[in-house]
């Protein structure tokens, strides 16, 4: 090696340094470095020595002339050869383990571990002439199986035709990844969620999916969408989360029983993904694709796991959906809305925000307890409510609690009522 070699060797290796030092001091994990890159005068003005125990793995880059060693940080293998392959050692392909989550194959991962256990579901009914006809429904995942029996999760409107000017019919039968046939039976189906579960009878043990977690996904994180688009069975998509908690009033989607908001994704979901699975990295299953905007591209959205978790322990539970209800229409006030209420009764309430009541529901529980039409309802609970949603959160799940309401009435006369919820009938 040559004076000028040696310098420039030398020159980059310090810059090298630079860069990990400047890492280091952001990263409370440092991964074990080789000794042959650290003198002891380096290690210690790093405050390296002694703390190699804190990283467990090194990750390896093959180079034109070799293998560089890096620091991983935060999971990401960080190699910082600069193009020198500083160190020594041969190519080598990077295994699964040893690869960073963004490699060529980290959507491809994601979606062989869901992808054995999603479905395709058709229906077959008798056409003209008796000539038996196949009509696509969508897709479902297999949440279990036990004693020869597999249970899925799809859409309602899947199953149920819903929104469609004639409701679907026939025999509705389960196709698997492998091409296998089963005929299904629809267990229960929940419109206000847009959720159904589906049984099918197979004595060979069925693959299933693992159910995620949607309340902790964060924009910009990657999504796999999976099912079978346009009758194409066994398609992937992928893109990331644009908006986790997309409002279904943003969607037009309105009604007094809907608890549903959505995952909003550019992951493409079109006509027969829906009842499909959105997975994340890991492969579990965080929402189901349920609805494309058919005015833009790259604009889907997923009904979230958690919801899908309440109504599957309900129908195992009940066997069925259970909802509390009181009785009552909300709208929602704003300043406008008051100012023209003002309009039309001039002893309306000096409030610009809480809930307006249009409509109690005749022998309903609101009625019971003293509910009036034109009530503005300004706390639910204890709590301060200018939204419909925050009371239908606060209903919860339990049927029979009895609730505190703080109401406003003509002139500012304030009234404490209190409600108890009876079972919604769906």
């Amino acid at each position: 090696e040559t004076p000028v070699e040696r310098r420039r060797t030398k020159s980059a290796r310090a810059m090298v340094w630079r860069h990990l030092f400047r890492l280091s001091r952001r990263s409370k994990a440092l991964h074990d470095l080789p000794s042959r890159l650290v003198s002891p005068k380096l290690r210690r003005a790093l405050h390296l020595s002694g703390r190699a125990e804190q990283g467990q793995a090194t990750a390896t880059i093959g180079t034109s002339s070799g293998s560089i060693y890096g620091a991983g940080f935060g999971g990401l293998g960080l190699g910082l050869g600069l193009g020198l392959g500083l160190g020594v050692g041969t190519n080598s392909l990077v295994s699964d383990k040893e690869a960073g989550p963004l490699d060529e194959h980290f959507i491809s991962r994601a979606a062989e571990k869901a992808q054995p256990a999603v479905v395709n579901l058709t229906f077959k009914s008798k056409g003209y002439m008796g000539l038996r006809q196949v009509q696509s429904g969508g897709s479902g995942f297999i949440i279990g199986w036990e004693n020869g029996t597999g249970t899925i999760l799809t859409n309602a409107h899947v199953v149920e035709g819903r929104g469609r000017k004639k409701k679907k019919d026939g025999e509705l039968q389960v196709t698997l990844r492998d091409g296998t046939t089963l005929d299904a039976e629809v267990v229960n189906t929940d419109p206000l969620s847009d959720l159904a579960i589906v049984k099918v009878k197979c004595e060979e043990e069925l693959p299933t999916v693992k159910l995620g977690d949607s309340s902790h996904i964060r924009v910009g994180e990657w999504v796999v969408a999976l099912g079978s688009p346009l009758s194409l069975q066994n398609t992937v998509t992928s893109g990331i989360i644009s908006c986790v908690e997309r409002k279904r009033s943003e969607l037009g989607i309105f009604g007094s029983g809907s608890r549903t908001d959505y995952i909003q994704t550019d992951a493409a979901i079109n006509a027969g993904n829906s009842g499909g699975p959105l997975v994340n990295l890991k492969g579990e299953v965080i929402g189901i694709n349920s609805i494309k905007a058919l005015a833009a591209d790259g604009v889907s959205f997923a009904i979230p796991i958690e919801t899908a978790k309440f109504v599957i322990k309900q129908v195992l539970k009940y066997g069925r959906v259970v909802r509390p209800y009181i009785g009552i229409k909300m709208l929602e006030l704003s300043k406008k809305t008051a100012e023209m209420l003002r309009k039309d009764n001039p002893a309306f309430p000096k409030i610009d925000s809480g809930i307006f009541v249009p409509q109690v529901a005749p022998g309903g529980p609101a009625e019971e307890c003293g509910f009036r039409h034109g009530d503005v309802i300004i706390s639910f609970d204890g709590k301060s409510v200018t939204r419909g949603e925050e009371i239908i959160e606060l209903l919860g799940s339990e049927v029979g609690k009895r609730h505190q309401v703080v109401v406003v009435r003509d002139h500012g006369e304030k009234k404490v009522l209190y409600v108890t919820s009876e079972e919604a009938v769906s």
